[in-house]
């Protein structure tokens, strides 16, 4: 299992922004810091805004800002706003359908891992990955 760039971008940018002392991270900033291209980011903030995560100050001096309690912004949250979740609910050969009526050969083995991922994504926070140990962001 593996995010996608989207989810991978937006929370290193969230991360970074979090333990950033600057009030704002203007776009070019978090693209040259974090190694994400310019372009995409610009669109991904976007999406970090329509969600509430982010807001957004226009002008020469502008960037973006976490709009929210750093406790009150999820894993989960912040991973369906841009990729959606239904990535992480799938099967993991990759059948339609796949339950405990109609189980794949994985599906035994794949539902106890699957359901702890779904957990963990529920429950750590923004405020959670700050304090982490793990620093490395590009």
């Amino acid at each position: 299992m593996r995010l996608f760039k989207s989810s991978e971008y937006a929370i290193r940018c969230l991360v970074y922004m979090a333990g950033s002392e600057a009030d704002l991270c203007p776009v070019q900033k978090l693209s040259d810091e974090l190694n994400i291209p310019y372009k995409f980011l610009g669109r991904l903030m976007g999406r970090l805004r329509d969600a509430g995560f982010v807001e957004s100050v226009r002008g020469k001096s502008g960037g973006y800002r976490i709009k929210k309690m750093l406790d009150q912004i999820h894993l989960e949250q912040i991973i369906d706003a841009v990729e959606g979740l239904e990535n992480f609910d799938r099967c993991l050969l990759g059948f339609d359908t796949c339950d405990a009526n109609n189980p794949c050969p994985m599906h035994e083995f794949w539902i106890g891992p699957k359901e702890n991922i779904q957990s963990m994504m529920a429950d750590v926070t923004l405020a959670d990955m700050v304090k982490s140990s793990g620093k490395k962001l590009s």
